[in-house]
């Protein structure tokens, strides 16, 4: 076997060379450039939701007429100094009753926003993250509920959106399943005021029912009570006696011959 030549081993270090070189790239790419560029991607969503969030806010300070007063309390309506968890519950299910769906699981999760770069006025800020999965007949009752979400007056930012539609009716007597659907949104409070406790908005929730039992009685047992009259006290059996004297009808008898 006849040894390689010198421009053999230099073209074999070559081509080893670019091997080497395209396999780095690859590893590049995949292992640090991808990761950087969807962590990058990510910052920038939470960056673009805070800062509508500021705008927002930005925006109803510059609509209000110079020299009015603003109420703390009004404020808190949008911004709360306390998660409110009870009051998004309260109002998620008038978004239910209004838009004829039918909740199946509400998750909440209270967390600090976490920004990539630091906002003034946003220090502080914290969030309900909530996640909200329901059903609905049509494609009508998901607007519907987004329009009931959107319409709150506290201020709320709409991550996601996710259902999935139905397959094609084919025949007449299949029915229709309804979608489900899965929508997550922020809301936003501030916990480090504290000094604004007495203005916090209270919880407008329905009076208690004072039930001991609180599912319905409809097992029969009240009706067959009622009917089962007992009856009065003082109701006895009356004896009827009759007494018949035979000798007097017979004396009378033998008189009147």
């Amino acid at each position: 076997m006849s040894s390689l030549t010198k421009s053999q081993k230099e073209k074999g270090l070559i081509i080893l060379a670019v091997v080497f070189l395209l396999v780095l790239g690859a590893y590049s790419y995949f292992m640090v450039y991808a990761p950087a560029k969807e962590a990058r991607l990510q910052a920038e969503q939470t960056l673009s939701s805070e800062r509508d969030v500021l705008i927002a806010l930005q925006t109803q300070l510059k609509e209000l007429p110079e020299g009015e007063k603003i109420s703390t309390s009004e404020l808190q309506q949008k911004v709360s100094i306390e998660p409110l968890s009870e009051t998004l519950i309260l109002q998620i299910e008038q978004a239910e009753l209004l838009s004829d769906t039918l909740i199946t699981n509400i998750e909440m999760l209270e967390e600090p926003v976490t920004l990539p770069v630091p906002v003034e006025g946003l220090e502080n800020m914290q969030q309900v993250k909530t996640t909200v999965t329901f059903e609905t007949p049509n494609y009508k009752g998901i607007t519907a509920f987004i329009k009931e979400i959107e319409a709150m007056d506290r201020i709320l930012v709409i991550d996601s959106i996710d259902f999935t539609s139905n397959d094609e009716v084919t025949a007449v007597e299949t029915e229709k399943e309804p979608v489900e659907v899965t929508v997550s949104f922020a809301a936003y409070f501030r916990p480090d005021l504290i000094a604004l406790v007495d203005t916090l908005p209270k919880v407008d929730a329905p009076p208690p029912a004072k039930k001991v039992n609180p599912l319905p009685q409809n097992d029969g047992t009240a009706l067959a009570e009622e009917e089962a009259v007992v009856a009065p006290e003082d109701a006895t059996d009356v004896d009827v006696k009759v007494e018949v004297n035979v000798e007097d009808g017979e004396s009378a008898a033998a008189d009147g011959q």
